[in-house]
């Protein structure tokens, strides 16, 4: 009978243990989840910060489009040019993210042929950006969940690692977009919540205006908050803000380097006019970047739905008419060729500052309680965490950087041969053949100021599409007014367009690099 006592109270205490730690553990399950994705964003930081470092020639999908307009501003050539006259180039974004980087770059003294340089100022402003982007998230939570620290953290990391996980963040102009996303979101709960709501309803419209000059998608912030608008019935405030942004508009082409306006134009809105492919869109956007978020997306067309059936908050009602807008924006803007998931990072933004304030209002917080639910959830947010962590890992550290830094110092010697030996004149020009593993790419960026097409890939399309008429270059190529053509070692030289060279001669190989000159 002892014997069996002590066993009895052994095991009452066991089990009194183990009840303890549950409860400890059900508890504190989200704090927990909170610190794993703390974690995540300092290990994502310190790759990004270590990579950006590199001599990678892209880390954000398309890089050298915001490159060369850095670099062109800072050698005071124009931003935007006529694309069908030589130089033929384009540049597809909106000024403001690209001032902005000049002006950065341009404090540290160096020069815009200090590529490698460029590459770090505009990467460690991107990622500035999308910090100050994660700090708005968390404060703008935090704020309106009524201080729910971990509210804020825990949905400002998810924010964090879903921008590290589609890259575009990196080294673009759409650190800046995501960061004026979650500025309007603050500026609109102001707007709802505050007696002055017409003042902050102006300010939303100017981070709207704001955002389609960083990037053209930034238009439909401004279209959500007509929406919304046109949805509550307030047709003042609708022609409040639609002066209000159309004084920002003419404000800004009048401040910004934006040149003609049929130039500007040409380069914002048929630099971006490819074609449309729905296998483009399922490989490299929905397959590789949507799914693993697709939870989140389905939360957010059932709380939306919820939302305008029976909610009263203005700001949820917002939040539920502009996600969906921006949800078929950026689905109708994706299928696109040359566009990614991009258009996406908006979107997601509002869709986990939604879910957020939803699912932490006090009526919906025993919805928690269930152990089993809150476990879902956290195993869910910890899983994102460690799949975004290990993804991008594994993207930067499977790049050959040995090769690509080796590229950089041989592509300055062909690139110094060319300038100071063949004493290479402002107004010639040099045009580099494709090759592979981004063979060519900085040594464009070495003579910003002479190359031909900086962008062939756009080019292509343009001309494919008939956008543009490149038959200028065709009339160059045919009067050998190219003075030097580059080639991988061995290739005969082309040209995106197909115009056959009529008379080159080899003047030197340099490494993997044979250079041909008129």
């Amino acid at each position: 009978m002892d014997r069996h006592r002590i066993y009895l109270r052994r095991r009452r205490s066991q089990n009194n243990q183990n009840m303890t730690f549950y409860n400890w553990l059900l508890n504190n399950l989200f704090k927990i989840t909170t610190a794993i994705c703390v974690i995540s964003c300092i290990v994502l930081t310190i790759i990004k910060v270590v990579f950006s470092l590199s001599y990678l020639p892209d880390i954000s999908g398309s890089e050298t489009t915001t490159i060369f307009p850095i670099q062109f501003n800072s050698g005071e050539s124009p931003m935007y040019s006529d694309p069908e006259t030589a130089p033929f180039r384009f540049t597809q974004y909106t000024p403001i993210y690209l001032v902005i980087a000049t002006f950065f770059f341009e404090l540290t003294g160096w020069l815009p042929t200090d590529v490698h340089k460029v590459f770090v100022v505009n990467r460690f402003l991107s990622i500035g950006f999308t910090f100050l982007t994660v700090f708005m998230v968390a404060f703008v939570l935090t704020k309106v969940s009524g201080r729910k620290l971990v509210v804020g953290v825990l949905s400002a990391c998810v924010v964090f690692q879903i921008l590290s996980f589609w890259i575009l963040t990196s080294s673009r102009p759409d650190s800046l977009i995501v960061l004026l996303t979650a500025s309007y979101v603050g500026a609109v709960y102001k707007a709802t919540t505050s007696r002055k709501g017409d003042l902050w309803f102006i300010l939303a419209i100017f981070i709207a205006v704001s955002a389609f000059f960083v990037k053209q998608s930034g238009t439909i912030h401004a279209l959500a908050l007509a929406g919304f608008c046109i949805y509550q019935n307030q047709w003042k405030l609708l022609m409040k803000i639609t002066l209000a942004g159309i004084c920002f508009f003419g404000m800004y082409l009048l401040i910004l380097p934006t040149e003609s306006m049929s130039v500007f134009f040409d380069n914002i809105v048929g630099g971006v006019k490819n074609s449309i492919s729905w296998d483009w869109f399922y490989d490299w956007t929905l397959e590789r970047f949507l799914f693993q978020f697709a939870p989140l997306i389905a939360c957010n067309f059932i709380i939306s739905i919820y939302s305008l059936a029976n909610d009263r908050s203005d700001l949820y009602r917002f939040l539920a008419i502009s996600s969906i807008l921006f949800f078929v924006f950026a689905t109708a803007t994706a299928f696109k060729i040359g566009a990614g998931v991009g258009y996406y990072q908006d979107y997601m933004i509002l869709v986990v500052m939604q879910t957020a304030l939803f699912f932490t209002e006090p009526v919906r917080i025993s919805w928690f309680a269930p152990g089993f639910l809150k476990a879902l959830v956290a195993c869910y947010f910890s899983i994102v965490s460690i799949h975004c962590t290990l993804y991008i890992y594994t993207t930067y550290s499977n790049q050959p950087i040995e090769l690509y830094t080796h590229q950089y110092s041989k592509e300055k010697v062909v690139a110094d041969y060319i300038v100071k030996e063949k004493k290479l004149a402002r107004n010639e020009w040099v045009y580099v053949s494709h090759a592979d593993h981004f063979q060519g790419l900085y040594l464009k960026h070495f003579l910003f100021k002479n190359i031909l097409i900086p962008f062939p890939d756009i080019v292509y399309l343009a001309n494919k599409n008939g956008t543009f008429n490149f038959k200028k270059f065709g009339d160059m190529v045919k009067n050998n007014e190219i003075r030097f053509v580059v080639t991988k070692k061995g290739n005969a030289p082309e040209n995106i367009l197909g115009y056959k060279f009529p008379s080159l001669r080899k003047v030197k190989t340099i490494e993997e690099y044979d250079i041909y000159e008129n």
